[in-house]
């Protein structure tokens, strides 16, 4: 039986994922925090990876694919990989040390919201036990990203409720706005504005 997981990008991360306009295909994973290992996370081919990310205080559901194959790679056999996955080189920002070929993926959007009373039962599954996402106000908003920050094995209904959200129409409370041409716009577009992540 497959498995779900939850990989979370940084804002950066997510953001260039937006202008890619094909279904998510591969992901990269490493040794360090930024770039955490698949393979230590346990994550095995036919498991379902959903990208998620946090604007404003709230969860998104970028998108999923299943994985097809992991594949362990040195500095040189990634090359190649970084030259066949040209559009999603981004997802890898540091030391990788395995590429994720994925099959199934559905486009990267960034307006799909988890609703805050789905947010306060999410649950993953780490060794020691079941947990719930921490830093979660009454409500339904994250004060703090730290508890999605990693690769997470999710609980099979929350692996529910997040296909669900990416089957759902946008949320008008999530849609993130295009991001500026230019450093002078987006330092216009946002003054006066504070975002938690």
């Amino acid at each position: 039986m497959s498995d779900a997981y939850t990989v979370y990008w940084p804002q950066d991360r997510w953001r260039s994922a937006l202008r890619v306009h094909r279904p998510l295909e591969v992901m990269f994973g490493g040794p360090h925090v930024s770039e955490p290992s698949f393979r230590h996370a346990k994550v095995s081919v036919g498991d379902l990876l959903y990208a998620v990310g946090v604007y404003r205080q709230v969860l998104l559901v970028l998108g999923r694919m299943r994985v097809r194959e992991i594949v362990e790679v040195d500095v040189d056999s990634l090359d190649g990989y970084f030259e066949r996955f040209a559009s999603w080189r981004f997802l890898a920002p540091t030391c990788t040390t395995e590429v994720v070929l994925g099959e199934g993926g559905t486009l990267v959007h960034g307006n799909q919201a988890v609703a805050g009373e789905a947010l306060k039962t999410l649950t993953y599954l780490p060794r020691r036990g079941p947990r719930p996402i921490k830093h979660v106000n009454e409500d339904g908003l994250l004060t703090k990203a730290i508890s999605v920050q990693g690769i997470y094995r999710l609980a099979p209904i929350s692996a529910l409720e997040l296909d669900a959200v990416l089957q759902s129409p946008p949320s008008a409370r999530s849609t993130v706005p295009s991001r500026p041409a230019s450093k002078q716009a987006h330092d216009s577009a946002t003054s006066g504005i504070q975002t938690l992540f």
